[in-house]
């Protein structure tokens, strides 16, 4: 993929020069965390139970509160750009629409939320969903007949409930901010593995772990691709274009061995070159890249033989070794050892948000500059305090298991 894309000409250069004086910016990122561990739901020989303890699961992890209390984060720092990663969407019909038991009951009826939706209300019209690329829409992108369902058939509590799912990544705009959707899928012209896979406003990535499952009364194998893809917008702040794209990345599937991580790896390449390519026929000399890159700076490079080495290599030094900032390093003190690095853990908390101190380990919510920024201020982890846990503070959840980060970054002299 990237051996390939770096060749591509670059024609039709269309260049904005840097403005002359200091113009700010704040952005951030943000996961909003499901609540319960999707990959499980393949991994136990049971998957309907599998299900419907992950319903469970979700709706003691109260989504609609933890909403409410990301969105509050949100408008104490008032950003212009917010990057969001696990937005989900949960629904649920039963198959007999006069008994609404199944869909109701209190063990899951707290997992039916619409997290997008709910975030834009706790926000109150001050921002707008920008752009969004999906990386979960269950039951629409599984086989026919499957896909015409109202979603997927669980049995539960003597019934059948059809569950739909829809994972996204999302950009929010402040109101008053310019934008338009960034044209991923128009590079596809250039090359069929540029945005091979469009999904929304955005891609999806060609490199997808995967698994095959048997889902309750379907007689055939379901193959279930977890998709994840990137996202961005064109946007005017303060006068000044920039270019501003999300992403989620795969985990480091610690559980396949170190080989696991070659699909992380992968993604960050192809996003990497497509903003190399985009860069060259449409440049916005300020690209921001944000989200949860499940890899932090102590990331080791793996050995693997050429042609295929760069999916040896971690997303955080892919992205360093591509040019980029790792905005982190450059907050005030950074250089010395009260600002290391390394400080500024923004994952994980407890998987059930429960615990009370916090456990952030380490620091995979980043925000990455391909212009280095002049100033650096503000940078500072939110929602790792346990004042913002849903109330009771000492008896709450942590909004999410990820802290977010926000930094308000200068550009010009």
């Amino acid at each position: 993929m990237k051996r390939f894309i770096l060749g591509l000409a670059s024609a039709g250069l269309l260049s904005i020069g840097a403005s002359a004086f200091a113009v700010d910016i704040e952005v951030m990122t943000q996961n909003q965390y499901v609540g319960t561990d999707l990959i499980e739901l393949v991994t136990e020989p049971d998957f309907n139970a599998a299900v419907v303890n992950g319903l469970k699961t979700r709706a003691a992890s109260l989504p609609s509160e933890r909403v409410k209390a990301l969105a509050d984060l949100i408008n104490k720092r008032g950003p212009a750009l917010v990057g969001l990663e696990e937005v989900h969407k949960f629904t649920c019909v039963d198959d007999d629409p006069g008994d609404t038991r199944g869909c109701q009951n209190p063990e899951i009826a707290g997992a039916f939320t619409d997290q997008l939706v709910d975030t834009l209300a706790a926000l109150g019209g001050k921002y707008v969903a920008a752009a969004k690329v999906y990386n979960m829409n269950l039951p629409a992108t599984l086989p026919p007949p499957l896909n015409s369902l109202p979603g997927i058939p669980i049995g539960y509590d003597g019934r059948v409930i059809y569950i739909g799912v829809i994972d996204q990544d999302v950009i929010l705009a402040r109101q008053g901010v310019t934008f338009q959707a960034t044209a991923f899928a128009a590079l596809n012209a250039l090359n069929p593995m540029l945005c091979s896979r469009p999904s929304q406003d955005g891609c999806n990535y060609a490199a997808a772990a995967s698994a095959d499952l048997t889902l309750p009364g379907v007689p055939f194998p379901v193959t279930i691709r977890f998709e994840r893809g990137f996202v961005g917008v064109d946007a005017m702040v303060n006068g000044r274009p920039y270019r501003f794209v999300v992403t989620h990345l795969e985990t480091r599937l610690e559980s396949f061995g170190p080989q696991g991580r070659f699909y992380q790896a992968a993604q960050a390449a192809e996003l990497d070159s497509t903003l190399q390519v985009l860069q060259a026929y449409n440049r916005i000399d300020k690209t921001l890249v944000v989200g949860d890159f499940n890899s932090d700076s102590r990331d080791e490079v793996i050995p693997v033989p050429a042609p295929d080495e760069y999916l040896g290599i971690p997303p955080y030094l892919q992205f360093t070794g591509s040019g980029y900032t790792d905005i982190w390093t450059l907050r005030p003190g950074a250089a010395n050892a009260n600002g290391a690095p390394l400080i500024g853990f923004s994952c994980c908390q407890d998987a059930d948000l429960g615990n009370h101190k916090s456990v952030l380990y380490e620091r995979v919510d980043l925000i990455f500059s391909l212009a280095r920024p002049t100033k650096v201020q503000l940078a500072r982890l939110l929602g790792e305090s346990i004042s913002d846990k849903t109330k009771p503070a000492q008896l709450g959840l942590w909004p999410s298991d990820h802290a977010s980060v926000a930094a308000k970054l200068t550009f010009g002299e």
